[in-house]
């Protein structure tokens, strides 16, 4: 494990030096965008020659699709204790977007009334990310809130393993969320095929999910022609703790994240000596040297959450209850763990509260998914009988602007 240790300016300039090369790289950009053309030309064909490259040489077209009957079918091979853990997340995260259902929003007046609709997407791509195993715990934080929204038709896309199997705790979570299907590839490929259809997926109005650089690349390239939730980067953790902390826990949350790969961001903030010091012994006695830690000392915990407000993370972790009575104080974070006990592997699984979050110091204006994501607003506008008023106004306003048949349709109503 490499350890980073330093004082509240080197965090400072750690997270200035992390943002300045958050970009993507340009021959990431570069791949993404002829994987892009290629699958817009080519569709289904390009896309398996992606699969054969990088997941499983002998995958055939067929492999591609898994249809909502494929998928219960490789659904009823997840163990009794794997599905009854996945039925209380589901349970957990349907507990809380439902809380976040939008509402349409109204207003009378004397001349007009208006009114907000919102309406649920048509059809949606939910991008599944694969390490050793697929990430059923992201089919779920994507497919409740879409239903809790009413989108008529959800697909999902993940890589397909290198022998060619179905994961039967993600088929189980695909028919939790009510998907229609699960297209087995990732990367530029699968975003393109989502963004512009093949033969076997339609076209979607928006992408939400995570994944590797040429995912997020390629949702960066086509979102002038679909919708995108963000841009999720590398995972994020910002620790603050106090000497009441348990440096136990601190260090398998540090870990916890870092295990996430891509050059994750783990750091610890605290204006304790002894805290640093012990964690900074264990992490080092890991051995690991393909993770890395940061270790910072600063002088007090409002001073270290004005830092973390700077840093503006993925996720932020009060960690002891010092730290705990800094949560009135937090801002520019995607999600708040106050507490020794509220681990933020939590949030990636049972807490209910969604994990796909902004990263890359995005929080300082992004927001976690949620139920609005998959929603677009319409506004219905109708006229009263007192319109002659503001017809003459409105006219008026027209004439300054130079927009003469503006104001003579506003005239013929007032």
């Amino acid at each position: 494990m490499i350890v980073r240790v330093g004082d509240l300016a080197a965090f400072r300039r750690e997270v200035t030096r992390r943002r300045a090369t958050a970009v993507f790289a340009p021959s990431v950009v570069r791949e993404s965008r002829r994987t892009i053309d290629d699958v817009r030309r080519r569709g289904d064909a390009a896309v398996l020659q992606n699969v054969r490259k990088f997941d499983r040489a002998g995958a055939r077209a067929a492999d591609l699709w898994i249809d909502a009957r494929g998928l219960r079918s490789a659904a009823r091979r997840c163990s009794p204790d794997l599905r009854a853990a996945l039925d209380r997340s589901y349970d957990a995260i349907l507990a809380f977007h439902s809380k976040q259902r939008p509402k349409q929003v109204a207003h009378r007046g004397a001349a007009f009334g208006e009114v907000l609709v919102p309406r649920p997407l048509a059809r949606v791509g939910g991008c599944v990310p694969r390490g050793t195993v697929a990430y059923p715990s992201t089919a779920l934080m994507i497919g409740v809130p879409a239903q809790v929204a009413h989108v008529a038709d959800l697909v999902l896309v993940s890589p397909m393993p290198s022998d060619g199997s179905v994961d039967p705790a993600l088929a189980y979570a695909a028919t939790k969320v009510g998907a229609r299907g699960l297209y087995r590839a990732g990367g530029a490929a699968a975003v393109a095929a989502l963004a512009y259809g093949t033969r076997t997926v339609d076209g979607v109005d928006k992408i939400a999910g995570p994944g590797n650089a040429y995912t997020t690349a390629a949702k960066w390239l086509v979102s002038a022609d679909v919708g995108i939730d963000a841009l999720q980067g590398p995972s994020e953790l910002i620790v603050i703790a106090g000497k009441d902390a348990d440096p136990t826990a601190i260090v398998l949350d540090l870990e916890a994240q870092a295990e996430h790969g891509g050059q994750p961001f783990a750091a610890l903030l605290s204006d304790d000596d002894g805290i640093l010091a012990v964690v900074r012994a264990v992490v080092a006695g890991l051995g690991r040297n393909d993770r890395a830690i940061g270790l910072y000392r600063v002088p007090s915990l409002p001073a270290a959450v004005e830092a973390a407000a700077f840093a503006a993370p993925e996720h932020l972790h009060l960690a002891g209850a010092r730290a705990a009575r800094m949560v009135g104080r937090t801002r520019n974070a995607g999600a708040v763990f106050v507490g020794t006990r509220a681990a933020v592997a939590f949030g990636d699984y049972v807490a209910g509260s969604n994990h796909c979050l902004p990263t890359g110091g995005t929080a300082r204006w992004a927001s976690p998914l949620r139920v609005e994501d998959f929603v677009h607003w319409t506004t219905v506008v109708t006229a009263g009988r007192d319109v002659s008023a503001a017809a003459r106004a409105g006219a008026t306003i027209a004439k300054h602007e130079g927009m003469e048949f503006h104001a003579a349709s506003m005239d013929l109503r007032g």
